[in-house]
């Protein structure tokens, strides 16, 4: 896969790339400072070895010292530098592959990502973010109108993927069965995206001899803009609150503006498979082909994040959402 993770990082000493993995894998498991009698017992060589390479990582800007005591954690970079050392990812097991692409192919619809982002977040034991691009490229095979109130008809529009899409459509005063079947009758033959549909309707309401008629057409377009907005599914927050991090107030409240604000719908992956983190939240990413865009599956979890197993899920369920996905390639086995 097509990825970022690797930009701006140049080659180092063997002993000290052995340092920082040991540092990392230790502070993933343990979430504590690692000292360097730990590591010097890991790797066979002396305590004063390995306190002049933490110097050097600490130069270098991959290890930090939180507090006063002897032990070392990883920064950001140094989190990035360990992720990238297990791309591209391994695949996850056979019989989890079987798992994710029985389940994707029984739902419909947005089903499909509901039931995804509930896999995946089982499988990373992280949150999962499931963000679909605005649906303006995708073709409408289906379209129902029907009177839900004396003001109020439901559009129902099924897309060429399988999705279905609703939006409420206010008239005061309501037009006759008749007239709302001949705007469902419009709506059908326009044959196009979504995006495209409002200026068409504008244009067909414009030439329509019947006034009744022309008003729903209107209607309809001034409402089209609420089936176009950006989609999200979630799961597995609460998987959050059993990590040491779920204590930490300002660790919860990051990621609940990650997985619920406005910051969710942000971007997309820079490539298939992304990696963003700061001193709290690690962000992996993989994006996935969605009507004429890019969808992304984000798994959200602490900076402390278990990288081999979340970059292995993430890279299988950007293989899965994908159009075709080609389930026989065959790689590595489970994450290293």
């Amino acid at each position: 896969m097509a990825t970022t993770m690797r930009e701006g990082m140049g080659p180092m000493p063997d002993r000290h790339v052995r340092v920082l993995h040991a540092v990392a894998e230790d502070y993933i498991r343990t979430a504590h400072p690692v000292p360097s009698q730990a590591v010097a017992s890991r790797l066979d060589v002396s305590s004063a070895t390995v306190r002049n390479d933490f110097g050097m990582l600490e130069q270098g800007g991959l290890l930090q010292q939180p507090h006063t005591s002897a032990g070392r954690i990883p920064t950001p970079a140094g989190f990035r530098y360990y992720a990238a050392s297990y791309l591209p990812p391994r695949r996850l097991p056979k019989d989890a592959r079987r798992t994710i692409m029985q389940r994707l192919a029984s739902a419909e619809g947005d089903d499909v990502f509901v039931e995804a982002s509930r896999l995946a977040a089982k499988l990373s034991g992280y949150a999962v973010l499931i963000r679909l691009p605005a649906d303006d490229q995708l073709t409408i095979h289906e379209i129902h109108l029907s009177l839900v109130s004396s003001r109020r008809l439901l559009a129902v529009v099924v897309l060429e993927n399988g999705l279905v899409r609703q939006i409420g459509v206010d008239i005061d005063p309501m037009p006759s069965e008749s007239v709302i079947d001949d705007a469902e009758r419009n709506l059908r033959q326009l044959g196009l995206s979504i995006g495209e549909v409002p200026k068409a309707l504008k244009a067909v309401a414009a030439t329509a001899g019947d006034e009744d008629l022309a008003r729903t057409l209107e209607a309809l377009g001034d409402a089209w803009n609420g089936l176009r907005a950006p989609k999200r599914f979630r799961d597995g927050l609460k998987l959050l609150l059993g990590e040491p991090e779920g204590e930490d107030p300002s660790f919860v409240r990051l990621v609940v503006e990650h997985v619920e604000g406005e910051s969710a719908a942000a971007g997309s992956p820079r490539g298939d498979l992304d990696l963003e983190l700061d001193d709290k939240i690690a962000l992996v990413s993989a994006s996935f082909a969605f009507g004429g865009g890019r969808g992304a599956l984000t798994l959200i979890g602490p900076a402390r994040m278990r990288y081999p197993r979340a970059l292995s899920v993430a890279s299988e369920f950007g293989r899965a959402l994908s159009p075709g996905p080609e389930e026989g390639a065959e790689g590595p086995g489970d994450d290293r």
